[in-house]
């Protein structure tokens, strides 16, 4: 079977500092990826997405064969989730990240770990799945309260329910999917809140992993986007 094809890109965008973090590796038979965004609104954000990259980062280099993907990544999103809450008591600081990951065997199983509003996509040319957001937007959609397409930009899509770092526990959504033959992204919202889902959808399928995700960070910024802007595209 042929190598997935993929890009990684992070652009800071009109913020002072960039926020985000990304992890994107290739191990024997598997794909490791992640993209974690640290909370603007809370202290040392750049600090709590590093630490969770940091857990994802040791899956990749020493854990990934000891045992289930959705029990590594469940592990990690733990570990993470302590480290930062630590961090936080010890320095009287309120710092948090989202975590989207993904661990991909080279035939096309994929498992799908979510904290907060950073997202996971598969996409091919029937249609876009992605991973649920924790969010307070996302509560009102399954609330009946709001329809989802008319999510797009609501003005309290910044409101998340959960994120690492804000409790002692965390519990982030487990996801298995089939990515063969398929394009998989992982975003933070500074992409996804400013574009599109069929847009997202027509970028992904028609355009390289490169072209496609500096394609999407341009159609963020000019679609609003003043936040940081993260982007891993894969096609498989």
């Amino acid at each position: 079977m042929n190598e997935p094809v993929f890009f990684a890109l992070s652009e800071r965008n009109q913020r002072q500092k960039n926020e985000d973090a990304l992890y994107a590796a290739r191990v024997e038979d598997y794909a490791v990826f992640a993209v974690a965004d640290g909370l603007g609104g809370h202290a040392h954000g750049e600090l709590a997405a590093g630490k969770a990259i940091a857990e994802i980062r040791e899956i990749a280099t020493e854990r990934i064969f000891s045992g289930r993907p959705s029990d590594l990544l469940s592990r990690a999103f733990d570990l993470a989730n302590r480290r930062i809450v630590t961090y936080n008591q010890e320095h009287r600081v309120n710092s948090a990240t989202t975590l989207v990951a993904a661990i991909v065997h080279a035939h096309g199983k994929c498992t799908i770990a979510s904290c907060g509003d950073s997202r996971a996509y598969v996409i091919d040319k029937e249609g876009t799945w992605h991973t649920r957001d924790h969010s307070f937007v996302e509560q009102l959609i399954e609330s009946g309260m709001l329809k989802e397409e008319d999510a797009f930009r609501h003005p309290h899509n910044n409101i998340l329910t959960q994120a690492l770092g804000l409790e002692r526990r965390a519990f982030p959504d487990i996801y298995e999917q089939d990515v063969k033959g398929k394009v998989l992204i992982l975003s933070s919202d500074g992409m996804h809140d400013f574009v599109r889902p069929e847009r997202i959808r027509q970028i992904a399928l028609h355009h390289d992993p490169a072209q496609a995700a500096e394609l999407l960070v341009r159609e963020a910024v000019a679609g609003g986007s003043t936040d940081n802007i993260t982007v891993i595209l894969s096609r498989w």
